[in-house]
């Protein structure tokens, strides 16, 4: 008889803790809503195939300052509409956003989304840098539909900007769940170092975008033979003010 009273009282605790468990993971513990984490595996990055190329420090600041100033060019357009085929503040699509902004830097890429997706090289996520391009996958097809141009960078998020077909040129975080499974690849325009950063050599003619607290004394400075006189001049300058965002032609010595 007490066997028998001990198997029942083990079997109505064994069904207790069954239905417990059943019930918590069917009803959050607080009145904010459940977050579910997708399963969707992100597409493999490939590793940058080829090193970094080597600048001396003027070089990486005019790369840094051309970068920014398409960064900028991007960000100037926030809050346009979204427009199939635009390209300009009156509407715009993604690809439209990104030909506009890389245009301003004196670099000319193709029309579309998946034509861009075609330029430069794939870059790890893990080497990420601000200026470079994200593609993804919105339609869940295999085909890139959409891009976004980086704009900021720390360990633990990479922030975009982009054109959205429903809010319009926006910045949106990789972390979002959203874009964190349609998220494709990175790409880096390799051609910017050659348009941007012209061999001296061959092609003495640069270029200089102006940071807040530069001077003509200061820049002319920084370029051998170079005098405020001949900045001046090479840039048709009426005044010596300068606004942060120009941009400055060097001549040669």
């Amino acid at each position: 008889m007490n066997k028998y009273i001990v198997g029942l009282g083990m079997l109505f605790f064994f069904n207790s803790c069954k239905s417990s468990k059943r019930i918590t993971s069917d009803k959050p513990s607080s009145s904010k809503p459940a977050t579910y984490i997708s399963t969707k595996k992100i597409p493999k990055i490939i590793l940058d195939s080829k090193p970094s190329k080597s600048f001396s420090s003027n070089e990486s600041d005019l790369l840094n300052d051309n970068i920014n100033s398409i960064i900028q060019k991007a960000l100037s357009y926030k809050g346009t509409k979204y427009k199939y085929g635009g390209t300009s503040k009156s509407g715009m699509d993604c690809s439209g956003l990104m030909l506009m902004s890389f245009k301003s830097g004196n670099i000319n890429l193709p029309r579309t989304s998946i034509a861009q997706s075609k330029e430069g090289v794939e870059v790890s996520k893990s080497n990420v840098k601000k200026g470079d391009l994200l593609f993804f996958k919105t339609s869940g097809g295999q085909k890139i539909n959409h891009v976004g141009l980086v704009v900021s960078v720390d360990n633990r998020d990479v922030k975009f900007v982009h054109s959205s077909s429903s809010r319009g040129v926006m910045i949106s975080s990789l972390r979002e769940g959203y874009w964190s499974n349609v998220f494709s690849e990175i790409r880096r325009v390799n051609n910017i170092e050659s348009v941007l950063m012209p061999n001296q050599a061959n092609n003495p003619s640069r270029s200089y975008i102006v940071k807040s607290g530069d001077t003509l004394y200061a820049i002319a400075r920084r370029y051998s033979g170079v005098s405020v006189k001949k900045l001046m001049s090479h840039n048709k300058l009426k005044s010596s003010v300068l606004t942060p965002g120009m941009r400055l032609v060097i001549p040669a010595k």
